[in-house]
């Protein structure tokens, strides 16, 4: 079913540009890529904390 969306012209001017950016063959195909995209978790979050050292409760608690 196709559906008409009113898009202000700088955004149809970015949609293009990711529609040639991503060499997608629709404007729906961009769409369906970049909410795909958003979506997914970024590599960067996984791991994140790898350097930190595990943690440790003091001997002597300090709000006893």
């Amino acid at each position: 079913m196709a559906t008409t969306v009113a898009l202000k012209d700088d955004t149809y001017f970015l949609l293009t540009m990711m529609k040639n950016e991503l060499n997608t063959e629709s404007y729906d195909e961009t769409i369906q890529k970049l909410i795909s995209k958003a979506k997914r978790l970024k590599k960067s979050y996984f791991g994140k904390a790898k350097t930190k050292r595990p943690f440790v409760r003091e001997e002597i608690d300090r709000f006893a």
